[in-house]
């Protein structure tokens, strides 16, 4: 592949031009039409303090999310990042470990400063964390509200999605929960096993006069235990 401004061939596995320093799209079925900005909202960008506008993806019926004009970071709400991974990036049937490596390693020298920002809507600090785990880009996220993404930091998702990263960290998290599972069911199968030894030495023989004589003695002592 040949990047798309200077023409120099790409390295393998790279999509950023080593000539001119520009990061090259690789089949990504990006939202063709172009983006209707729409009214200003209520909600305030984390870094330039402005209220932030209303942006249409022509994506289904109608896709909004809300874009600083000043800084350029978009902000979307719960479950509309992966919708526009759905929309945006064609199928993915498995992941480049090779690629997502290098893409991981790109990303990680875009943070050098740490920063936390208040969320746009409810303007709580916002947590950070890498998305997908793998992919090295750190988004900031409010449980209740969404996602926001600094300037440049959703082309870096589509081309870690492209690669296969959202199918291996949907794979890695199955896996996870299996062993939780089976760490589950090991430990409840202990605890049956314990608790079927501690019955196992309450057990009396009826037939035995002497031991029936005593029962009256054996249960006071029973329910003192569990007193």
């Amino acid at each position: 592949m040949d990047c798309k401004k200077c023409g120099a061939p790409l390295p393998v596995n790279r999509n950023r031009c080593e000539h001119c320093g520009v990061v090259n799209d690789i089949d990504l079925r990006a939202v063709k039409a172009p983006m209707v900005h729409g009214p200003h909202t209520d909600r305030v960008c984390p870094h330039c303090d402005r209220v932030m506008i209303s942006v249409d993806l022509h994506i289904g019926d109608g896709f909004f999310i809300e874009r600083c004009e000043g800084c350029g970071g978009l902000f979307f709400d719960p479950d509309e990042l992966e919708g526009v991974f759905e929309a945006s990036v064609s199928q993915v049937f498995e992941a480049d470990l090779e690629r997502m490596a290098v893409l991981t390693e790109e990303s990680a020298t875009n943070y050098s400063n740490v920063k936390y920002v208040k969320c746009p809507v409810c303007r709580e600090i916002m947590n950070r964390r890498n998305y997908g785990a793998r992919s090295g880009v750190i988004v900031d996220t409010c449980k209740m509200h969404g996602v926001w993404l600094d300037a440049g930091e959703l082309r870096r998702l589509l081309h870690w999605v492209k690669a296969g990263g959202l199918l291996h960290d949907k794979a890695k998290q199955q896996r996870e929960r299996k062993s939780e599972e089976r760490t589950k069911r090991a430990r409840q199968a202990e605890r049956s096993i314990e608790d079927r030894g501690r019955m196992g030495s309450l057990d009396v023989d009826f037939g035995d006069r002497d031991t029936f004589s005593a029962m009256p003695s054996i249960v006071r002592f029973i329910f003192d235990l569990l007193d």
